[in-house]
């Protein structure tokens, strides 16, 4: 098991950029973004899972998942999700896709989610399929702890659409 890189608690230097901040607010600063380094990790997570399945002799197991909007079936963004996972060679079974309804709460809290997850903890998928990060948490630290997770049950998260760039403050 591999220890999350994520930091939990804030540095001296956190603080004191955060102490300048306050101190002088028009002065134009670029943050960093939160996303590049979870990015680069879950890209590289994604990469050894498939590497290990595929030395195994089969193309990975994913599972497909998109919020519901007015409890309609996210019909586009599964499609898009099944698009992607075939074009990368991975299976995904017939009734392999999970909803939730949109602006659920924590990942954790979220029934579909928790199925998703149970799939791969069951060994029954190697992966999800989403489109966007925003889709498993609009929040980095929540979203890290998700990542954090599948990779300690030899899963992944795939995203349709890389994580996004986040540029100046």
């Amino acid at each position: 098991m591999r220890q999350s890189t994520a930091r939990r608690t804030q540095s001296w230097m956190d603080r004191e950029r955060a102490d300048h901040a306050r101190l002088y607010p028009h002065e134009v600063r670029i943050e960093v973004d939160p996303y590049g380094p979870i990015g680069a990790a879950r890209r590289e997570n994604v990469d050894r899972v498939v590497a290990q399945v595929r030395k195994k002799g089969r193309n990975p197991r994913v599972c497909l998942y998109a919020p519901s909007f007015d409890g309609q079936v996210p019909r586009a963004s599964l499609d898009s999700a099944a698009n992607y996972a075939e074009r990368q060679s991975w299976q995904v079974g017939p009734q392999q896709f999970y909803t939730d309804p949109s602006g659920a709460t924590t990942p954790q809290d979220r029934p579909g989610w928790s199925l998703v997850r149970q799939q791969v903890r069951a060994g029954f998928a190697d992966g999800v399929v989403v489109i966007t990060a925003d889709v498993v948490s609009r929040q980095a630290a929540e979203y890290r702890e998700e990542l954090d997770w599948f990779e300690e049950h030899h899963g992944f998260i795939a995203l349709v659409v890389s994580e996004p760039v986040r540029g100046l403050a």
